[in-house]
């Protein structure tokens, strides 16, 4: 996954706030790596972090997700 690529919550993620986003096709807008990179990423939990925005209204997602917790659309 990368910046531009769409996605999709993955179906594993059972996070009820997701709920509304979860069928939803995604565009990754901006990937962080680190904490200097977004101010919410976790250096505990680690891997990339995205920002998304949906791929056909353009509402961007108002939360930031892991690539673990997304999958290739």
């Amino acid at each position: 996954m990368r910046l531009g690529s769409l996605v999709r919550i993955s179906e594993h993620n059972d996070n009820e706030g997701y709920s509304d986003w979860r069928e939803r096709k995604l565009k990754i807008i901006h990937v962080a790596k680190n904490r200097s990179e977004h101010p919410g990423y976790d250096e505990g939990v680690g891997g990339l972090l995205f920002d998304l925005r949906d791929a056909k209204t353009g509402e961007v997602c108002p939360f930031s997700l892991y690539e673990y917790e997304l999958e290739e659309a």
